[in-house]
């Protein structure tokens, strides 16, 4: 393995997930790197065009990152194959529209389309939730292979501040989800942000990503999800067609 680059790769990394510009000592502190290895490769990503450096001597991602993302997300088969059909479901529900998929032990928004009253503390492309809390998450996992199994190891080490369930009421819902082939989610991972959500199948048979609603709860109450989900899954279904599903 190439130390050199895999260290390379996590300050860039460090430096994109920073809110603010961010300077040498701190990335030191969180990647518990020597300074000098820290200053050399900011150095290089400097000179690569990848981070530039303010006035105040910290770091931040250039438009070169965003410009290689957005590319990659275009070509992505999964955003291609859901687009129209999540255009549809935009149109049908006037809420907004995200693509996700399962990544490790989370959720990754990958695609968005927003309601024309935006949703408040809602998730943004590019973020992540643990995957036991929202609609999206949960139908993943409740389609995937060995889901008991893998909900009970997320639910024991998961150690996240939003409200948490038992169990065994997890479980219960797991299959639940299996027999309706939709989940619900009330202020599952935001709070007062209520959604529903359908998965997208991949040709292997497995969960290729997740298809969901979301709105305030004064807009998505369990009726009106309940109401949604025939279109959700009617858009999950297309789109699985189209991936080849």
């Amino acid at each position: 393995m190439d130390t050199t680059l895999l260290k390379g790769l996590q300050i860039l990394e460090r430096v994109i997930q920073a809110d603010s510009p961010i300077g040498v000592s701190a990335l030191a502190t969180a990647l518990k790197l020597p300074k000098s290895n820290i200053h050399r490769t900011l150095a290089t990503l400097v000179e690569a065009q990848y981070l530039t450096q303010d006035d105040s001597g910290g770091y931040r991602p250039t438009l070169r990152v965003w410009e290689l993302g957005a590319r990659v997300i275009a070509r992505d088969p999964l955003r291609r194959a859901a687009n129209a059909f999540m255009q549809t479901l935009h149109q049908e529900t006037s809420e907004t529209v995200n693509l996700v998929v399962l990544d490790g032990d989370e959720c990754l928004y990958i695609h968005q389309i927003a309601a024309p009253i935006p949703i408040r503390a809602s998730s943004a492309l590019g973020h992540r939730a643990p995957a036991i809390f929202p609609a999206s998450g949960k139908v993943l996992l409740a389609f995937g292979e060995e889901a008991e199994k893998r909900v009970r190891a997320l639910y024991t080490k998961q150690k996240s501040p939003a409200p948490r369930v038992k169990l065994s009421e997890l479980l219960d819902e797991i299959k639940t989800i299996r027999r309706q082939g939709y989940a619900l989610s009330v202020s599952g991972w935001r709070d007062g942000i209520n959604s529903v959500a359908g998965v997208i199948m991949a040709p292997n048979g497995q969960p290729a990503g997740a298809l969901a609603v979301s709105g305030p709860q004064e807009r998505m109450g369990p009726e009106r999800m309940k109401s949604l989900a025939h279109s959700v899954l009617n858009a999950c279904t297309h789109a699985s067609g189209a991936l080849g599903g």
